[in-house]
């Protein structure tokens, strides 16, 4: 068992203190809900735009943070699930006596929120081991309507990203609205089949996404009879912006970036980003090749890869220009055919 002496315990600890930043920016959107009014928690939305875009500019390449104190790091998302669930509980009563603007800004706030880090939180808990990460996970996901992600993203979409049959790759030429359109639905279908198949071995109560469609259906119920309409509307309006924000990620991160049918998932199947402060906001989500190639690495771990392609941008800025179709394909087209050259 190795010993740490106390700079390297104090050190590790200042590590782990820059993913914390997530947890302060969820507690804004109550605070600016509280002190700045009716649009407070919109300034939510604007500090994580602005926290993502100053560290692009700030931070580049550097080495990940040291593997160790692996415990304290896997309870982050533990902890951050529950907080962001209480959030919305928090919006959806709030939602009942505020007026349109603060209806639609926290709708926003929290979806953002939810879309962002409640995501990124399921995310690795479901890649993870044990059955109480992934029904952490899986709980994170009912709150956005959108359970059945973890089982197309882990059985559909890291056993073809790159390819045509990955409903979460975008192809070159596709706009977001394009994208977002086919990958909502496509990702249900490649999640039923793949549980119509294993029901098929197991009896139909093995079919998850039944139950996924009957827990969701719910969840919304369960508000509504807590929170009466407006906060049903409230929970399934933050859920679709939940929604919208996990796919712009998904759409710049293969982007254009092609992968032959039995073709190995290599580092330039993936667009990455090597700025390492921004990467700590979004769990280093910007390593996205290495997390490809090591589906179950834990987020601190994930390693930079060098030969792997850099969004222009970084993905705040990749997922500001997504929303501009002719300004994303005018910058990101010739740096597709580009990448798809040095392959």
């Amino acid at each position: 068992m190795p010993q740490y002496n106390d700079r390297q315990t104090f050190s590790r600890a200042i590590r782990m203190l820059v993913y914390l930043r997530p947890f302060v920016v969820l507690g804004t959107v109550p605070a600016f809900s509280y002190f700045a009014g009716p649009a407070g928690p919109l300034l939510t939305v604007a500090l994580i735009l602005l926290l993502l875009m100053g560290a692009e500019a700030v931070s580049r390449r550097g080495p990940p943070p040291a593997p160790g104190a692996r415990a304290m790091y896997r309870l982050l998302p533990v902890i951050y699930v529950p907080l962001q669930l209480l959030a919305i509980l928090w919006a959806a009563a709030a939602a009942q006596r505020a007026g349109g603007l603060g209806f639609v800004s926290l709708m926003l706030a929290i979806g953002v929120t939810t879309g962002v880090f409640g995501v990124l939180c399921a995310h690795e808990l479901v890649h993870g081991h044990g059955r109480l990460r992934h029904a952490l996970g899986t709980l994170m996901l009912t709150a956005m309507c959108y359970r059945h992600f973890r089982i197309a993203h882990i059985h559909g979409h890291h056993r073809h990203a790159g390819t045509a049959r990955d409903s979460a790759t975008a192809r070159l030429g596709e706009s977001f609205y394009g994208f977002l359109v086919r990958t909502v639905p496509g990702q249900f279908l490649e999640a039923w089949r793949h549980e119509r198949h294993r029901a098929a071995r197991r009896g139909w109560r093995a079919n998850r996404v039944t139950g996924d469609i009957l827990a969701t259906a719910a969840a919304l119920a369960a508000i509504g009879l807590v929170a009466g309409g407006r906060g049903a509307l409230f929970f399934a309006g933050q859920s679709i912006v939940g929604v919208i924000v996990l796919e712009l990620f998904n759409y710049v991160a293969h982007y254009g970036l092609a992968r032959a049918p039995g073709e190995r998932f290599a580092a330039r199947h993936s667009w990455n980003s090597g700025n390492v402060l921004a990467n700590t906001l979004i769990f280093n989500m910007g390593r996205h090749s290495d997390h490809h190639r090591r589906p179950a690495a834990p987020f601190q771990e994930l390693r930079h890869e060098r030969d792997a392609p850099e969004l222009p941008a970084g993905y705040a800025g990749s997922i500001l220009l997504a929303l501009v179709p002719p300004l994303w394909r005018r910058i990101m087209d010739p740096a597709a055919m580009r990448a798809a050259a040095r392959a």
